[in-house]
């Protein structure tokens, strides 16, 4: 009678471990998380500056259409290039003293590398700078909003200006293909 218990404790044990590898191949897979969404190369669309007022400037760095690629990867790491178009040679001169001392301004490139946290509930992903092109850049967190559409990939973030105004900047990527 043990026996003839044992045996068919071992059969219900059994039959319910395959029901539910059954049900669970049956299951669509989760939706991935806007983490391995974000994964991949991403080319640059547009990139716009706005005042706190909805008032639309052209970016004294990178220009009224720079280009851009940034990259994530299932590692966690990540890096961001954008170039002001039509630069044959750095900006030597620009009409404003203040700018005139701003290497980015000057150079009309910026570079970054580093690692990458996400934050869904909040909608942010933060950027930990390891090496940048600027020095004073490094060790810092970058944290932006995103929002990510299929092959549409959005950050945007707000800072302050050099007259203490704030800029908020969105850049619009593409999946690379």
């Amino acid at each position: 009678m043990i026996e003839s218990h044992r045996g068919n404790l071992r059969l219900r044990v059994f039959l319910a471990v395959v029901s539910c590898a059954a049900i669970a191949s049956c299951m669509a897979p989760p939706a991935p998380g806007a983490r391995d969404q974000m994964l991949g190369a991403w080319e640059l669309r547009s990139r716009t500056v706005t005042r706190a007022n909805g008032e639309a400037v052209t970016d004294p760095v990178l220009g009224q259409q720079p280009i851009g690629r940034l990259f994530y990867a299932a590692s966690g790491h990540m890096a961001l290039q954008m170039m002001r178009q039509g630069r044959p040679q750095a900006i030597t001169e620009p009409s404003d003293p203040e700018l005139a001392k701003n290497a980015r301004v000057v150079l009309g490139y910026d570079a970054y590398f580093g690692t990458f946290a996400v934050d869904e509930g909040a909608g942010t992903v933060t950027h930990h700078i390891e090496g940048s092109l600027f020095p004073e850049d490094l060790g810092k967190d970058f944290t932006r909003r995103f929002r990510v559409d299929g092959d549409t990939f959005e950050l945007s973030f707000t800072s302050r200006a050099g007259d203490g105004s704030e800029l908020t900047r969105t850049l619009v990527f593409q999946r690379s293909r």
